[in-house]
């Protein structure tokens, strides 16, 4: 295939640049691309795009099967090609007209509109759809879901299907056909013009093979001038010490060869005589002596992390910063809210269950903030609390096994886990199972401590008596109650 030549507008600037496979890129007067056709295989890929900067959308992608998309330039779908059929919207304003087409049954008509003022668009089907990139009188048309025709398929090879027994639907190809298939593509596979050679048995090229395979002329040149130079002596080629007066020097026995049990395998591998004389760099580091200092290897991070069976008693004891959470008891739990906490802290009161697998993956986390506010208060002591990354947190941080007793679910009708429970000075002054607004993590709950240590010192808290409403947990509950109620009614009906 002859490569084309680029058009151009008439200021100059690049219009549509082709490519030796037959592909294209199109740009707009900007420089910004404007259509992508791409060869994949073997058919051709479209890509449409927005000249807008800040809008780099693509307003059109269909593959060489025409299956595919055209958008309007806020990317709702406009039309759609599907293996099964597909869709078209006129007027986006209106999802009302939205029409629906099958492969067996395309648009009656051909449709046809205006994707952008230099773009047009037509499609009668998956196989027959066209669009022109027109741009200051210069023009560029494509064809789209056109893949060319097979014929490596073996069923092009077919004479018939197998009848009855065991191959029953299996085809029978016809062996001629397949000899001549395979000898095509081994002549593809050969390298064009210089398939000729693989046939000649000489080992050198002659000036003939030179003229008419020009590509040679870099090899041939770079081989000439390896040749040279080891010639002039540049390379050192000989071998760097002979076995036998290596065994002469250092005798049969080398530590460093039996040191393995891997090696007990190989008995050419314990011994001089099996030993790669040629290569000098690997005889110089089995010589060196070992550094070993017998002392451990640093851990990673993520064996720092992990349980004690995978760190080694190398003297230095390593630790996590996270903290366990003080638990609170039922029995204990009012005097510790309003009597035992210091005043002007806001107290957290994590709900967890041990059984819920939301419970177990959350508390590692609270554990790792409790240990980073304990940490920080060591280091530089606040008044109610530290310091966690310039944001203070001045709130104690507490967890209660709603497993053990039924003593806050009964007192707020909690139904969801983990719950979250901030009292501030013995009042409930905040109560929900998301922070922050609707997060989870521990930024969230420090942004929501803070923000609720701040409601509460102004005197928001919530009302004494606070539960929380009927939630959908009470449905299953309550659905015996309420077919009890409309059976009467079911039944009048009959």
């Amino acid at each position: 295939m002859a490569l084309r030549e680029s058009k151009y507008y008439p200021g100059g600037a690049v219009f549509v640049k082709y490519s030796p496979d037959g592909g294209s890129f199109a740009y707009y007067p900007s420089g910004r691309m404007a259509c992508a056709y791409e060869r994949m295989g073997s058919g051709f890929y479209f890509y449409f795009y927005t000249d807008k900067a800040r809008n780099k959308a693509t307003l059109m992608a269909f593959d060489p099967l025409g299956y595919g998309y055209v958008s309007f330039e806020d990317g709702t779908p406009r039309l759609t090609s599907q293996k099964a059929g597909g869709t078209y919207l006129p007027d986006k304003s209106k999802p009302s007209e939205l029409k629906r087409f099958t492969a067996s049954k395309p648009p009656a008509e051909p449709i046809e509109f205006m994707v952008t003022p230099q773009l047009t668009f037509k499609f009668k089907n998956s196989r027959e759809i066209t669009a022109t990139f027109n741009c200051q009188g210069v023009a560029e048309d494509y064809v789209l879901g056109d893949p060319p025709d097979r014929t490596d398929s073996y069923l092009l090879k077919s004479v018939g299907v197998v009848k009855m027994g065991p191959e029953r639907g299996k085809q029978i190809l016809d062996v001629d056909k397949c000899r001549q298939a395979a000898a095509e593509a081994k002549a593809a596979r050969q390298g064009g013009g210089m398939k000729e050679l693989a046939g000649r048995k000489k080992s050198h090229l002659c000036p003939e093979d030179m003229v008419k395979h020009p590509q040679l002329s870099s090899v041939v040149r770079a081989t000439d001038d390896l040749q040279s130079s080891v010639r002039a002596g540049d390379w050192h080629v000989d071998v760097f010490v002979e076995k036998a007066k290596l065994a002469e020097t250092l005798g049969d026995d080398l530590p460093t060869l039996r040191m393995g049990d891997s090696l007990r395998g190989d008995p050419h591998s314990q011994s001089l005589s099996g030993m790669p004389a040629t290569q000098p760099d690997t005889l110089e580091v089995l010589l060196r002596n070992s550094v070993f200092d017998k002392h451990a290897l640093p851990l990673s991070n993520v064996l720092k992390s992990a349980s004690g069976r995978y760190r080694p008693e190398h003297g230095e004891k390593l630790r996590t910063q996270r903290r366990r959470l003080q638990e609170l008891k039922a029995r204990d739990y009012d005097t510790f809210i309003n009597t035992d906490a210091p005043k002007g802290t806001l107290v957290v009161v994590c709900c967890l269950a041990g059984w819920l697998p939301q419970c177990r993956r959350v508390e590692p986390v609270l554990e790792q903030l409790n240990g980073e506010m304990h940490e920080a208060a060591k280091s530089k002591p606040a008044p109610g609390g530290g310091t966690i990354k310039g944001v203070p947190a001045p709130f104690l941080l507490c967890k209660f096994d709603m497993s053990e007793s039924r003593f806050l679910r009964d007192r707020y009708n909690i139904n969801t886990m983990p719950m979250y429970l901030m009292y501030y000075n013995g009042a409930l002054a905040y109560a929900s199972n998301t922070l922050n607004g609707f997060g989870t993590g521990k930024d969230d709950l420090v942004a929501q401590a803070r923000k609720t240590l701040l409601d509460a010192q102004q005197g928001l808290v919530l009302p004494a008596g606070f539960k929380f409403s009927h939630t959908d947990n009470n449905l299953v509950a309550s659905f015996s109650s309420t077919l009890g109620a409309t059976a009467p009614t079911l039944g009048s009906t009959r």
